[in-house]
């Protein structure tokens, strides 16, 4: 099975904090994290706060880049950025 999956939207960082102590408490040893666009900041935000206040031991295992292609509703293309973090214990 792959691993779980959070996505990082616009909602406080404390509650994308309190769905990966959720599933590493179920024993999950890798989770990726995704954000995109401005969302990023708190997908950053959410690793920090779980590494400086939960878990000193976390590490980001890996980090990709990219970006999603978006079309508005006037049908112009437009591209976001993407990051996926994996963090594990």
């Amino acid at each position: 099975m792959g691993r779980p999956l959070v996505i990082v939207g616009r909602k406080d960082a404390m509650r994308y904090v309190t769905a990966c102590v959720t599933l590493f408490n179920r024993g999950e040893r890798e989770i990726v994290l995704r954000a995109r666009g401005r969302n990023i900041e708190n997908c950053i935000r959410t690793i920090m706060l779980l590494k400086n206040g939960f878990y000193s031991n976390l590490r980001v295992k890996e980090i990709s880049l990219g970006s999603d292609e978006l079309r508005r509703g006037d049908g112009r293309v437009r591209h976001v950025g993407v990051l996926e973090a994996v963090i594990a214990l």
